[in-house]
């Protein structure tokens, strides 16, 4: 994961919030910018999460697998 502060739940919360502030309207320009510039820094942050759960949950099934 590239920016370890941040838990999948933390950053999908926060592009909940920002995902709702585009959608609220009334920003100006660049204040909706910077907002959609965040929630695409955070999608990549929950992609990556999701990313490395998949591959350990392939990794357990090889394991058990083997096991078998």
């Amino acid at each position: 994961m590239a920016e370890k502060e941040h838990t999948f739940e933390e950053a999908y919360r926060r592009l909940e919030e920002a995902v709702q502030k585009l959608e609220q309207g009334g920003l100006t320009l660049e204040q909706a910018i910077a907002v959609y510039e965040e929630g695409m820094r955070l999608v990549k942050i929950c992609n990556e999460c999701l990313n490395a759960a998949e591959l350990k949950i392939t990794q357990l099934q090889s394991l058990s697998e083997e096991g078998a």
